[in-house]
């Protein structure tokens, strides 16, 4: 199979081999108080230590208050919903490692906006839409971002650190045009793509930088 090397420079991409898929995260299972008297329901997803976790009050399946606590379940912090969203509807959590969450919510368009929780240093992620893959060692999310698929740092302003660009099927890297994408332990992304002219789909292993470009040291 020929190399495709991706735009912009810096990003070397190879064909995959095939390897076996590292597991993915087990759906964390809440424990859920019975409604109060106002209707509503409190789940708590715990981490791997007690103290820490996502915490759910509910009136329904798509009206909720989310939040994270590091310590007292009676002073989470509060997740503000994506731009446009009234309220969250309830999530789907996932533990990358023991403090480090992901707190997924469905769109009703089909997609999912995700915001991810660093227990140990206590930070949340800006809300990042349509996460197709995460690097928990080095703190990278893989997303489609127009006819790109981007990788960026996961948390404060998520800077870019490479450019990924293909003749999608479609012309953008959908979940129709994206399938089995994950990062490796050695940090290099793999996923498979289907082009626009109907060839059978490509598989790539894509060499990621641990930083963005230009920064320093």
């Amino acid at each position: 199979m020929a190399l495709l090397v991706a735009a912009g420079g810096g990003v070397a991409a190879q064909p995959a081999p095939a390897s076996p898929a590292a597991p993915a995260p087990v759906p964390a299972a809440p424990e859920c108080a019975p409604p109060g008297p106002g209707g509503t329901a409190r789940c708590v997803y715990r981490a791997g230590v007690p103290s820490v976790g996502f915490l759910t009050e509910c009136a329904d399946a798509r009206d909720c208050r989310v939040g994270y606590y590091h310590g007292s379940l009676d002073r989470p912090t509060w997740l503000t919903p994506p731009a446009g969203w009234r309220t969250l509807p309830r999530p789907l959590v996932l533990w990358h490692g023991a403090l480090l969450g992901e707190a997924r919510f469905p769109c009703e368009t089909g997609c999912a906006v995700s915001y991810f929780f660093d227990a140990r240093r206590r930070r949340l992620s800006a809300p990042r839409r349509n996460a197709l893959a995460f690097d928990a060692r080095r703190l990278l999310v893989a997303v489609p971002e127009g006819g790109a698929l981007v990788v960026r740092q996961v948390f404060g302003a998520g800077r870019e650190v490479a450019r990924i660009e293909r003749p999608w099927a479609g012309g953008a890297p959908s979940a129709a045009a994206i399938s089995g994408a994950r990062f490796e332990p050695d940090g290099r992304l793999v996923f498979q793509w289907r082009p626009a002219d109907g060839r059978p789909p490509v598989a790539e292993r894509v060499s990621i930088p641990p930083v963005p470009r230009g920064a320093d040291g």
